[in-house]
């Protein structure tokens, strides 16, 4: 899984960076970075838990190259997402995580998915930008909130090709690990991949959004299993609309083959104050459904076909 991949990444780099040393200098903005992605846990569980846009550290060079003020760099932020997963963590399930925002590197797109028209320098032939990359909304995106555009000017490409081998590809490399691990260890698996979402009032405001790629990425028992429970703890539930999954759950599940992945998007007032992002009385509830949700999707898997 992970090789294919990323050998096809690599090229691409090498193709851009060659003689590039494997990271970046180190600047102010980089003294007291975190690592890109955090892993936790061992394969203990046929589950994998995963919060890719919960990163909370923003280069202080990005921040005062973007025409937004901090606080709308962050609206696109699954905040405290990761922390709502951690007592499900505790049942088991390995955790990745990553530090950095999409705002800045969005792993949730293809590494090449960028719209050229963002950059002030030539763009290599492999680049090839979806709807989405040409709307801003690549894996590094050039706009933010209400198609707000994020840089005062056009970047070099370099910039997101260095992005790309330092942030999306560990992150890659560590899920697909995660991944290959666990189905080693337990067949059948599940990517749990952990989502905020804002209100969605034109799809009847769910407090929940099951992303399966309608149906491509994973089996419809392990996805009934989850809206049961959480339609049992009080909780609406939508699937796929407004949010089907992006790359990753497209990338990543492939139920033939006994790997799923399921996108669950949370709506964010259920657990936080959107405009001030304090958490409220909320959070427990909301953490306590995750925890309930990844016990039965475990026993499901450790008793039964998921396919």
């Amino acid at each position: 899984m992970k090789n294919i991949t990323h050998s096809l990444i690599h090229r691409g780099i090498a193709r851009v960076l060659p003689g590039v040393p494997a990271s970046m200098p180190a600047g102010a903005d980089r003294v007291q970075a975190p690592s890109p992605v955090l892993v936790s846990g061992q394969p203990a569980t046929p589950v994998v838990l995963a919060s890719p846009h919960s990163g909370r550290f923003y280069p202080e060079a990005f921040v005062q190259e973007s025409r937004q003020q901090l606080a709308i760099l962050r609206s696109g932020e699954d905040s405290y997402v990761e922390e709502l997963a951690a007592d499900a963590h505790k049942l088991g399930p390995m955790l990745v995580h990553a530090t950095f925002p999409r705002v800045f590197c969005d792993v949730n797109r293809a590494a090449w998915d960028l719209d050229p028209r963002m950059f002030n320098t030539p763009v290599p032939a492999f680049v090839r930008a979806t709807h989405r990359g040409l709307s801003g909304l690549g894996s590094v995106p050039r706009v933010v909130a209400d198609n707000r555009q994020i840089y005062r000017t056009r970047m070099p490409f370099m910039d997101a090709a260095l992005r790309i081998r330092d942030y999306w590809m560990p992150y890659h490399a560590a899920l697909a690990q995660a991944l290959q691990q666990t189905h080693t260890q337990h067949g059948p698996c599940l990517l749990l991949d952990l989502h905020s979402m804002p209100d969605a009032l034109d799809a009847g405001n769910p407090d929940f959004v099951l992303g399966d790629a309608h149906g491509a990425s994973c089996s419809n028992a392990l996805v009934q299993v989850a809206e049961q429970v959480l339609k049992s703890l009080g909780f609406s539930t939508s699937r796929n609309t407004p949010y089907a999954g992006g790359y990753i759950t497209q990338h990543y599940g492939r139920p033939r083959e006994g790997l799923h992945a399921l996108q669950i998007e949370m709506r964010r007032s259920l657990y936080m104050n959107e405009a001030t992002r304090e958490k409220h009385g909320g959070f427990s509830t909301l953490k306590q459904a995750i925890v309930q949700m990844t016990e039965r999707l475990i026993a499901t898997l450790r008793t039964s076909d998921a396919s």
